[in-house]
């Protein structure tokens, strides 16, 4: 990842390193909407050594893994962490997105810039050609992010 972003910190970052053990912890209740059933217990759940706001941020990146992203989460964590959580957001999205297929092959070596209000994912060369149900995903994810101000490209 080269960036410019400021994503928080060391400590906000250490809270994508827990989204990412924690983002499937809602299949333990159902399938169907499990990032919100993992935001839920997360957000609710008695974490010792968690404080309230760490809570609501680890809820924020679990529940904004997948399908829309969880804008009145988002806007409800103090101002000063909101910023560096909808990175985050973006951040695990993408890695989720590419792990999908959780087979054998390991995720493409993807190279991720990001820079003032825009996120630039490169690609090997043909990647994305051979991989044309990731690209779907990735237009998509374009849309989403384009909506929250930052401009997502993958080529």
């Amino acid at each position: 990842v080269e960036r410019d972003w400021d994503l928080g910190g060391e400590a906000l970052r250490t809270f994508l390193a827990w989204a990412a053990r924690l983002h499937e912890v809602g299949l333990s209740i159902a399938h169907g909407g499990y990032h919100h059933h993992g935001a839920y217990l997360v957000e609710h759940g008695d974490l010792p050594g968690f404080s309230r706001d760490d809570q609501l941020v680890l809820a924020a990146l679990i529940d904004g893994h997948r399908r829309k992203l969880p804008a009145a989460r988002l806007a409800a964590l103090p101002p000063a962490l909101q910023k560096g959580a909808l990175r985050l957001c973006l951040v695990l999205r993408l890695a989720v997105l590419l792990n999908r297929s959780r087979g054998p092959m390991p995720p493409p070596s993807a190279r991720l810039v990001l820079r003032k209000g825009e996120a630039l994912l490169v690609f090997p060369e043909g990647w994305l050609d051979a991989n044309p149900l990731s690209r779907a995903d990735l237009e998509e994810e374009t849309q989403r992010w384009r909506e929250a101000g930052i401009a997502l490209e993958a080529r």
